[in-house]
């Protein structure tokens, strides 16, 4: 069945397409599909639960063509969806046949011998003719090379045992890559199907895909979490292995946030839904990590470049050793031996067991070049607030000047800061707020400037809120006679919001940005993971960025930085030679961010920050990033590991060859084996030291 209609109201359907999760489309490239019919209203499809909502104007003839366009469209998305498991299958099959047909050899009459093993081997051979035929030297022209000079050899006990072990091999590597893609998603998914929730009083068993934000989910014991949200009621003990990696449950109750995927253990909890569906953070790691396929590392880019570049040296050498030896069983034995089959498999599932890794302990990464960008990165640039300092800025005091007062100061402020999602404008509004300021809507348009303030009119006076430069220098407001008093708070390490009404400094917002605790010893370990040099941006002025580097034993930094001069100083170091990371989370360190090598978010930055990014870290302390980049390290430490063994067991299996010292079939066996032993390799789980040097420091 292509699809089945749950509900089917007068004017809407809501239809279950009968996708998997790894097939299924964007929902744009399925809602586009209907949005075109006349008499359709509106269209919404979710990825994650594969449920499409159709609002439509209730005319029969309209849903029989809705359901006509799903009949027909969708086989082209299942007959994709069913591809990959009918290529194992088949593998699996062809495998099975040549076992079968190599065992019943002795009982075969000898004129039919020949044909079956032509028979088995023309797969093998069809391969290496299309590769031929497209002028393409690879390892398909390897193996049907060689099985081409044991045909012509009479040698079919030799053809029967190289066709079974190469079907073999490639039936338990297609096995390979489809479980390590599979796995991960069935690690994060739990398995109930269905969810309690709460409605005036009473509990409804609903379908999980109905489950909509703000609903209050109960979850029991041994039940799994299907939403993302913040627990308003119960206590319990919550298994987060799927997430963080940490064996041991944790007790969780009223105000504390919850993730989808994750297992109640023990206990009862009643819980808010914040996300749902496709907007959980387990969806969201699980779509990046399949779409991040493309994004090949280099070390990856280089050795599948490698590899096939050996192949023709392979043919080389076979005719030299035809040619002087006279033997064609050594010079098949050179020719059965290749490179680049284990290259190929084993480099992309140690990148993706990586990204895995990461993302349970709350890093996603965007694809597998930003896992060996992270590992060979050797500056680390951090922007200070909101990175290196509290998320949450407050307000310290304010200083009004010039005549004007400080509840005139702190009302207006608050007025056209409100509309600007900053953390600086954010504690402003807050501190208006606890001190019972109103402030009514009686500016004109306000007008963003980006890293430099705010301009706006309040009952017709030009107001201006930014930093120095924006006040002094853009806008030529002379600060003289305040001038040692604002010097006092930046040189204690306080940030200064100027406030200019007309021509005149009306006075300054004091900010205290607090340094987060674990900052200093974050940035302890990060220079103890081989990163050579640890840099400082800020907007704020050069005493205050003095003063937090001197407190996080930061040696280098640079104040007054706007987005411009960020993204300069990256340029300008990676024209150095240096693998760059920025760490940031304002919309004013999205330029620095994208121009990186590697660039860093934080959850809660700006929307904007954590699009441009290319690792985030989601819900997790600046520690999560010293997990990650061991992660990342110990991924290209295996990668060329495997490179060496690759290597170095294939050129001693064909330099036996060349010495008669093995035979064709034996290559084979060794050969196939080595690929699946380094691939195997490549899955291993991961073992970082941050985990257990965190709990020993929160002891």
């Amino acid at each position: 069945m292509k699809y089945k209609i749950i509900h089917d109201l007068p004017q809407r359907m809501r239809i279950s397409l009968a996708l998997s999760k790894r097939h299924c489309p964007e929902n744009s490239r399925i809602e586009g599909l209907f949005v075109a019919v006349d008499g359709v209203r509106k269209v919404s499809f979710n990825r994650h639960t594969r449920n499409l909502l159709v609002s439509y104007n209730g005319d029969r003839a309209v849903r029989v063509v809705l359901l006509k366009i799903i009949e027909e469209t969708l086989l082209i998305f299942v007959k994709k969806e069913n591809f990959e498991q009918d290529t194992l299958k088949q593998k699996k099959k062809a495998a099975m046949l040549s076992g079968a047909l190599l065992l019943a050899k002795p009982i075969i009459p000898f004129i039919l011998k020949p044909f079956l093993a032509l028979y088995g081997a023309v797969p093998v051979l069809r391969r290496g003719f299309m590769a031929t035929l497209n002028k393409r030297l690879n390892v398909d022209t390897l193996d049907s090379a060689a099985i081409g000079i044991s045909l012509l050899r009479g040698d079919y006990l030799a053809v029967g045992l190289i066709t079974f072990f190469l079907k073999v091999g490639d039936y338990l590597e297609e096995r390979i890559r489809q479980k390590s893609r599979e796995s991960f998603s069935k690690m994060f998914q739990g398995q109930d199907g269905w969810a309690w929730i709460k409605k005036n009083g009473r509990e409804m068993r609903v379908d999980t895909r109905d489950v909509v934000a703000g609903d209050l989910v109960v979850v029991r014991t041994g039940g799994s979490i299907p939403v993302d949200g913040i627990v308003t009621e119960g206590v319990a003990l919550v298994n987060q292995s799927s997430m963080t990696g940490e064996p041991v449950s944790v007790p969780k109750m009223e105000g504390l946030m919850v993730y989808a995927g994750t297992v109640l253990e023990e206990g009862l909890l009643t819980i808010k839904s914040i996300r749902v569906g496709d907007e959980t953070r387990v969806s969201k790691i699980i779509k990046v990590i399949e779409e991040s396929e493309g994004l090949k590392a280099d070390v990856q880019n280089y050795a599948e470049m490698l590899a096939n570049k050996i192949v023709p040296y392979s043919f080389l050498l076979s005719w030299l050793i035809y040619l002087f030896a006279n033997n064609p069983l050594k010079a098949a034995s050179v020719l059965l031996v290749d490179y680049s089959c284990s290259i190929k498999l084993s480099t992309p599932l140690a990148i993706m067991s990586a990204m895995i890794a990461a993302s349970k302990r709350g890093v996603l990464v965007k694809g597998g070049r930003f896992i060996e960008k992270l590992a060979q990165a050797d500056i680390f640039v951090f922007d200070k607030t909101g990175t290196l300092t509290e998320a949450k800025p407050k307000v310290f005091d304010l200083i009004p000047f010039n005549s004007f007062n400080r509840e005139y100061l702190l009302k207006n402020v608050a007025c056209v800061e409100e509309h600007f999602p900053h953390p600086v404008a954010t504690a402003v509004v807050k501190r208006a707020e606890d001190e019972g300021l109103v402030h009514e809507e009686n500016h004109a348009e306000v007008e963003y400037i980006l890293a430099h303030g705010i301009a706006s009119r309040i009952d017709g006076k030009r107001i201006l809120v930014g930093s120095k430069h924006f006040i002094c220098e853009d806008n030529k407001i002379r600060v003289e006679h305040e001038e040692s008093v604002i010097k006092n708070f930046m040189d204690s390490g306080y940030s200064i919001l100027y406030v200019a009404v007309e021509d005149k400094l009306a006075g300054i917002v004091i900010i205290e940005d607090r340094v987060r605790e674990d900052s200093k010893i974050f940035l302890s370990r990060l220079k103890n993971l081989g990163v050579k040099r640890i840099i400082m941006l800020t907007g704020d002025n050069d005493a205050t960025a003095h003063t937090v580097a001197k407190r996080l034993g930061i040696e280098e930094y640079c104040a007054d930085a706007l987005p411009e001069r960020k993204t300069e100083i990256i340029k300008d170091l990676k024209e150095q030679g240096y693998v760059v990371a920025m760490v940031g989370d304002g919309i004013n360190d999205s330029p620095a961010i994208s121009y990186a090598d590697v660039g860093i978010s934080l959850n809660h930055g700006a929307d904007i920050a954590k699009e441009a990014c290319d690792i985030l870290l989601l819900d997790v302390p600046l520690d999560g990033l010293i997990d990650a980049r061991e992660i990342a390290q110990d991924a290209m430490s295996r990668i060329k590991k495997n490179f060496r063994h690759i290597i170095g067991i294939n050129s001693v299996l064909i330099g036996l060859g060349i010495l008669g010292a093995i035979a064709p079939v034996a290559s084979v066996f060794i050969h196939n084996a080595t690929t699946i032993l380094v691939s195997a390799n490549s899955l291993k789980p991961y073992r970082i030291s941050s985990y257990h040097q965190r709990e020993k420091i929160i002891v």
